[in-house]
């Protein structure tokens, strides 16, 4: 009886001695993304007076109503994303039509500035940068918004004198900055690149 009870213990105490086994949740896997390939398509139209290029992967879409009624501009309009499931809006205004171009450019910064805002409360980080091109006449405001917001990324450029656009990336899914991370990075190139093609049209 005494051995038995020693050859229990012993083996009690090897079997106890064994490592534990740790299991770990598996991280949480996403769809994997088919990138579209990027040409360079022109978009150069009698109601804008602007020309950008932007990659042929975007669906150039004219915005015909705002809020059920027609919109202000002709220029106004969307680059559709189907393969990445997003879409960058574009706003256009004219200055010559404000009474006042001062107050007229005013409103354009505070309206993008409080757009902006309306994402802080979900937003990792809000990060402003300054648009200066003299030899393009192209000024303005970027906003970079990190986190899990609605608009990562928008834009406002002007030549101070008569144009006025703004742009914002929307996705029409909803917001995961960690799953969305590569899409939107691969999205603000191209968007960049539209900024950097602009031409103001001469008046």
């Amino acid at each position: 009886m005494r051995y038995r009870l020693i050859a229990f213990i012993s083996l009690f105490l090897i079997l106890s001695c064994k490592e534990e086994i740790v299991y770990i949740p598996k991280p949480r896997l996403y769809p994997k993304v088919e990138y579209p390939k990027r040409i360079e398509t022109i978009f150069d139209t009698s109601f804008c007076s602007f020309s950008i290029r932007y990659p042929s992967y975007m669906k150039f879409v004219q915005d015909t109503t705002y809020l059920h009624k027609n919109a202000p501009h002709p220029c106004w309009f969307n680059l559709e994303m189907p393969s990445l499931n997003g879409t960058i809006h574009f706003t256009y205004t004219d200055l010559n039509k404000s009474q006042n171009k001062a107050d007229g450019l005013y409103k354009i910064y505070a309206d993008a500035y409080k757009m902006a805002e309306e994402h802080i409360s979900k937003a990792n980080k809000l990060e402003d940068f300054i648009i200066n091109n003299p030899n393009k006449k192209v000024y303005g405001v970027l906003f970079n918004i990190e986190g899990h917001v609605a608009s990562p990324f928008q834009i406002v450029i002007t030549d101070s004198v008569n144009h006025a656009l703004r742009a914002s990336l929307y996705f029409n899914s909803k917001p995961n900055a960690d799953s969305m991370a590569p899409v939107i990075e691969f999205v603000k190139e191209d968007l960049m690149g539209i900024l950097n093609s602009l031409e103001w049209k001469k008046r």
